[in-house]
């Protein structure tokens, strides 16, 4: 399980690699006609706000979990007993897994009013409001697997070596088949 949820967090580092290089592009190209050529690209604002911006940030939030680079207040943590702090992984995990189930069932109802209305998102193109649901929908869900897997494997192993955790020290140790 831990390897296809890795596979998938790398997928979704990978998508939000070419949406942030997408992004890049496009900006430098739309600044560069725009002075050049006095021709903006007018559909840039809204390709870049309403889906790759989302995407990017989305897609990657998983794996920014995987990686130990989400915010963390833990200034009492580093002193912890292990069982502690291990009891309070568990908790926090299930916690926020709970929390982000909710925000990706909420997403996925919008992605879906959205779709069955055949709603569009308004501007110089005409773009499909349920795509810009999809990121936040997938990478949630993505984040509630991960953050479960990361509760279960504390629990049975007393630790998770897929997960960085930088106040312990431990990193994570490559698969290899």
């Amino acid at each position: 399980m831990g390897k296809v949820i890795i596979s998938l967090e790398r997928l979704g580092l990978a998508l939000a690699v070419i949406c942030v290089t997408l992004i890049m592009f496009i900006v430098s190209y739309d600044a560069f006609s725009r002075y050049a050529f006095h021709a903006p690209l007018p559909w840039a604002f809204e390709l870049i706000s309403y889906y790759l911006m989302i995407a990017a940030t989305y897609f990657a939030i998983s794996a920014t979990f995987q990686q130990g680079d989400h915010i963390n207040i833990d200034l009492f943590r580093s002193i912890m007993a292990p069982r502690l702090r291990r009891l309070l992984d568990i908790l926090w995990s299930l916690l926020g897994a709970a929390i982000f189930a909710v925000v990706a069932h909420g997403a996925w109802g919008e992605m879906v009013h959205a779709y069955t209305r055949n709603e569009f998102l308004p501007g110089y193109i005409t773009w499909p409001a349920w795509l810009s649901q999809l990121p936040i929908v997938l990478g949630f869900a993505l984040l509630v697997v991960r953050l479960c897997a990361h509760a279960l494997t504390l629990l049975l192993r007393g630790s998770d070596p897929d997960v960085v955790d930088h106040t312990t020290g431990v990193e994570i140790k490559e698969h290899h088949e």
